[in-house]
C-alpha cells in the first residue's frame, strides 16, 4: 500500500529520489505501523520525533501499534533544537 510521508529538510536524505518539498509516496507493507516506517527509513527509535499521523499526534507509545492504512499521511519530524 502506499502512503504519503512528509518530513523535515533534515531528513531529506532519506526520502526517495524525485521527493518534493520533503514529501513522498512511499510503498509499505499492509500492517505496518509508524515504527515499521521508521525502520524502513533507518530513523534511530530512541529519539524524540514528532509523528503524526492524519493530522494527529501519535504518542510513542502508541506508535508501534497503530496501524497504517493506504493513503494516510504520515508525518515524522525531528526535535527543535536551537540556542
Amino acid at each position: 500500500m502506499k502512503i504519503h510521508f512528509k518530513t523535515s529538510s533534515i531528513f531529506e536524505d532519506i526520502l526517495p529520489e524525485g521527493s518534493k518539498d520533503d514529501e513522498a509516496m512511499i510503498e509499505v507493507d499492509d500492517g505496518s505501523t509508524p515504527v515499521d516506517v521508521m525502520n524502513k527509513l533507518g530513523l534511530p527509535l530512541d529519539e524524540f520525533y514528532l509523528v503524526i499521523l492524519n493530522d494527529t499526534v501519535v504518542p510513542k507509545a502508541e506508535r508501534a501499534t497503530t496501524v497504517l492504512s493506504d493513503g494516510d499521511t504520515l508525518g515524522i519530524f525531528p526535535p527543535l533544537k536551537g540556542g
